[in-house]
């Protein structure tokens, strides 16, 4: 539920995309899309995958060993879908803004 908003937001984001690139978007709006698709199934998969790893069974595990088994098996997974989200958000803006800095010149 923590998650709406932000989930709401991403999805906003893939829908603009989506109708940016069927108007003839370029490698900008597709980079984009992906990012933003990207970003979405991190923030979706976080809880589902927390659940996941909270329902394994422990047998007399320690709390260092459950913590390292949460962190490698949800944390780590969300963190790269993020992170390469991130990297695409963040080079469609710069191809488009660096794009319209040479343009000017």
């Amino acid at each position: 539920m923590r998650n709406t908003p932000e989930l709401l937001a991403w999805l906003v984001g893939i829908i603009l995309a989506v109708l940016m690139v069927r108007r003839g978007g370029g490698k900008n709006e597709k980079l984009f899309l992906a990012g933003c698709s990207l970003m979405f199934a991190a923030r979706l998969a976080s809880p589902l995958l927390n659940e996941l790893v909270q329902s394994l069974p422990r047998n007399g595990m320690s709390y260092t060993e459950i913590a390292t088994r949460m962190s490698l098996l949800s944390g780590i997974p969300t963190s790269i879908l993020a992170l390469a989200g991130l990297v695409c958000l963040v080079w469609a803006f710069w191809v488009r803004f660096r794009a319209g800095r040479q343009e000017a010149a």
